[in-house]
């Protein structure tokens, strides 16, 4: 970091200026207040660390005056004394202080300062690059979108880099209303239900950055894809020497990187139930403790939860909570599948087939009738995601003014009929039962070693052919091996 240093006993301002640079620090002495404010005036630093008691100009007055010519990016004020005066402390931390050392210097707690202000420094820098990020896309949405809060869609969306969420029907304009209005207020946890596709990331953004303000950190955390055994320390962070493997110094949690912004915790069914109490705590007391930590660290983060349409036979079959399940649900929003958001399938084709043949140079515009009828008609398994693939594959293999039905041949053929509209007096496939009486549990079994044994043992990829999380099938693997312990 580029630091002013002011002291007007030089002997001092020596020694610290020597143990800075020897720490990578670019320092700037300066022998007092006068002659420090304007050196600041026209240099950037990272940090200004002044003596309180000068001759002239004190620190607190320093740091007042630098306060007020407001420049960016701000620097972080630390003031030292050789008085122990609290009242002389108070003011200096009323005064816009960042922290407060006496003398004689205690290095282990400079270097903490240190670190600490290095890490705001940075935050306060992303935080920049961010809303000036933000501030560019929104003069672009601004002049493409016609109403706001497809302006707001669009804007999170580019931002984070995921799929396009239009706000065409009645039911998607509320839903984003329920979301800004879940801005507001970052005490209440949020649980965002519904099918894969259909957007729940997209809307945790929308909760996040709400109207473009500065939101602090928004930081993703897919629950299905972590070990049981490092859940904990993933989360809360963990402090030096706690276990084997990790880091000698410690190393911080979500919780930590989120302060200030949202944690997103995705498939929350999937956190283990000895984690579930933990984060019930820290919803109620706002606080937690770093694995083999004593000190209590208070979180303002706010909590953002997605679960799939099956979240309350979770609960039944004891994999989740109740009560937890209760205090995430203070903020809900369940979020439709496209299927039964029919005015929302054709805006939706439309803006992402747009979209994609502007990027490939193609001269998509409209589609034809046959096509709109199929698509009104198709079942849409994987929702908005499978639509935005399908219409990125069309302006990839073809090149047309209108989108035709043949175009849609990569849809799944039993969500579309086989390509056959609904009301075309086609008749569709029934299911029926075996005569005989089946074991249900069996058959699942049998299921899951086939898809094992089809995958040569792995078992990431037997849970996703078999449309489960890998926590669901190791949960499954242990049941069968336990049946099979009482059957010998």
């Amino acid at each position: 970091m580029k630091i002013l240093l002011v002291d007007d006993e030089r002997e001092s301002r020596s020694f610290l200026a020597n143990y800075l640079a020897l720490q990578g620090h670019t320092i700037i002495e300066c022998d007092s207040g006068e002659e420090a404010l304007e050196v600041y005036k026209e240099n950037r630093f990272q940090m200004v660390l002044s003596d309180i008691k000068m001759s002239g100009m004190s620190g607190i007055e320093l740091i007042e005056a630098i306060k007020s010519l407001n420049m960016e990016p701000r620097a972080d004020l630390v003031l030292y004394t050789g008085f122990v005066d609290v009242s002389l402390a108070i003011s200096a931390l009323r005064a816009g202080a960042y922290d407060y050392l006496t003398k004689p210097i205690n290095f282990e707690e400079l270097t903490s300062i240190l670190e600490r202000v290095e890490e705001h420094q940075n935050l306060l820098y992303e935080n920049k690059v961010l809303t000036e990020h933000f501030d560019e896309k929104l003069q672009e949405a601004t002049r493409d979108a016609e109403h706001q809060l497809t302006q707001l869609k669009q804007l999170v969306a580019k931002q984070a880099g995921i799929e396009n969420i239009g706000v065409f029907s009645e039911v998607m304009k509320n839903l984003v209303k329920h979301a800004q209005q879940y801005h507001t207020d970052r005490t209440v946890p949020v649980l965002i239900q519904g099918e894969t596709g259909v957007g729940k990331e997209v809307i945790a953004r929308i909760i996040h950055y709400g109207n473009m303000e500065t939101p602090g950190p928004f930081v993703d955390i897919n629950c299905a894809a972590i070990s049981p055994t490092l859940f904990e320390s993933e989360l809360f962070g963990y402090e030096g020497g706690s276990f084997t493997g990790g880091v000698n110094k410690g190393q911080k949690g979500k919780f930590d990187i989120a302060a200030g912004g949202t944690l997103f915790l995705d498939e929350i069914v999937e956190l283990p139930l000895e984690l579930q109490a933990k984060l019930l705590r820290v919803l109620e007391e706002k606080s937690f403790y770093r694995v083999g930590g004593l000190k209590k660290i208070k979180t303002d983060v706010r909590i953002i939860c997605t679960a799939n349409l099956d979240f309350e036979k979770q609960i039944e079959d004891g994999m989740f909570r109740i009560d937890l399940y209760y205090r995430l649900k203070v903020g809900r929003i369940l979020i439709p599948p496209l299927r039964e958001r029919v005015d929302d399938i054709l805006p939706h084709t439309l803006m992402f087939l747009k979209d994609f043949s502007q990027r490939r140079g193609k001269h998509f515009s409209r589609i034809s009738e046959p096509a709109a009828k199929f698509l009104l008609s198709y079942q849409w398994p994987g929702n908005v995601r499978e639509l935005r693939n399908a219409m990125e594959w069309v302006s990839f293999m073809f090149d047309d003014e209108e989108l035709k039905l043949e175009h849609l041949s990569n849809l799944t053929p039993k969500a579309s009929g086989n390509l056959t509209p609904k009301g075309t007096g086609e008749k569709t496939e029934t299911k029926s039962l075996p005569p005989d009486p089946i074991n249900l549990d069996k058959h699942i079994d049998d299921l899951v070693e086939e898809a094992l044994r089809l995958y040569k043992g792995n078992k990431t990829k037997a849970a996703q052919h078999l449309g489960i999380s890998v926590r669901a099938l190791y949960y499954r693997l242990e049941r069968m091996q336990k049946n099979l312990a009482r059957k010998n």
